[in-house]
């Protein structure tokens, strides 16, 4: 036996919540990703000017860049993640979302075949 409750109205108030969750996610998404972007091109305009700064060979002058724009790296990577964690959760949300919709087929045939006998 389940340990929920599987009527029509309790997978109705179920979808009804999960679109509601997924609305409210998916709303931060664009800031998220808005966010990624402008933390990258801080990095990366980070790298050029420490990189074009530098004295010393092409590699020296890399790795001098790649040490100071450290804290901008780690900025962008962690703004990238967040972003790939916020659609992680709006996936999970989708299929949580087609589960519902599976219960709730099987329960409307079970009530149909209830009526049918």
């Amino acid at each position: 036996m389940p340990d929920y409750d599987v009527t029509p109205n309790a997978v109705a108030a179920n979808l009804a919540q999960l679109a509601r969750d997924l609305a409210a996610i998916t709303n931060g998404l664009e800031e998220l990703e808005h966010n990624a972007v402008n933390r990258r091109e801080d990095m990366t305009m980070a790298f050029s000017k420490a990189f074009l700064s530098s004295q010393g060979a092409v590699e020296a002058r890399k790795h001098l860049a790649v040490v100071a724009t450290h804290d901008e790296r780690l900025a962008a990577e962690t703004a990238e993640a967040l972003v790939r964690g916020r659609r992680a959760q709006i996936a999970s949300l989708k299929v949580r979302i087609d589960v519902g919709r599976s219960v709730g087929a099987v329960v409307r045939s079970e009530i149909d075949l209830e009526r049918s006998r």
